[in-house]
């Protein structure tokens, strides 16, 4: 579904609040294809993402895991990370040993890539079976703009049942934030609740801008399009029209 709203307004908002990010353009990218997309269906959805995305990568679609590491913040690398960042998948300080835990085709283990910065092989797998791609076989994948994006989102959307379940009904990550409980919107993404008064604030920010634009759910329609094709019309009618007048007249 999506939503319409204008894009450069909302980032012009969002930097007028005091707020800011190290990656305009990603955040820019990010709301295109928000507006486009089938898992961005309210508000609350695309402003939980968004404050989401700034605890997790500062809405660069092509973070990773200790990239500052290699003086590469928001980089993709070219091949592998740096032997630094390389070294740090492998320690065991505050996280498991990555390596240990599989790797893909070019050696490297599934550490935390993209916008929400997908983490461990499990997860690899059942979001790369999701929109068939082969995250398993190449983890790189997740860098893909695109797939970040869509990572993301079919993330927040999934389906959970547990403690997230409510009156048996099993709820997404979104679905828990419509129904007012942030603390365990925030376990269900992070396991935790590391970051969460960030993410609350960056919450109630983005759905203040996002209601102040009036963003609305869009009918996936190309508006251009729709003006071209309008014009289009118009034009043929006129013609339409012109050719009878002129053959009433000549009779």
């Amino acid at each position: 579904m999506g939503l319409d709203f204008d894009i450069n307004k909302a980032v012009e908002l969002y930097k007028k609040s005091g707020a800011s990010t190290q990656f305009t353009d990603s955040l820019k990218q990010v709301l295109r294809y928000a507006q486009k997309s089938d898992g961005i269906n309210s508000i609350s959805d695309l402003a939980y993402l968004l404050a989401t995305a700034k605890s997790e990568s500062d809405y660069s679609l092509q973070r990773w895991e200790a990239d500052y590491l290699c003086n590469s913040t928001g980089k993709a690398y070219v091949g592998k990370p740096c032997q630094r960042a390389l070294d740090y998948y492998r320690s065991t300080n505050g996280k498991a040993n990555y390596y240990n835990l599989g790797t893909d085709k070019n050696g490297l283990p599934y550490f935390g890539r993209g916008l929400i910065q997908l983490t461990g092989k499990s997860n690899y797998k059942y979001y790369g079976d999701k929109l068939g791609i082969n995250l398993i076989n190449n983890a790189n994948l997740a860098l893909v703009p695109i797939n970040s994006f869509n990572i993301a989102t079919t993330f927040m959307n999934k389906k959970r049942g547990g403690k997230y379940a409510k009156n048996g009904t099993s709820r997404s990550t979104f679905d828990i934030v419509r129904d007012g409980d942030l603390r365990l919107a925030r376990i269900s993404v992070n396991g935790g609740t590391k970051s969460l008064s960030e993410i609350n604030k960056n919450f109630a920010l983005w759905k203040n801008i996002l209601t102040k634009l009036k963003a609305k759910p869009s009918n996936g329609t190309n508006n251009n399009l729709v003006k071209i094709l309008v014009f289009s019309a118009f034009v043929v009618s006129l013609s339409v029209g012109a050719y009878f007048l002129i053959k009433k007249t000549v009779k």
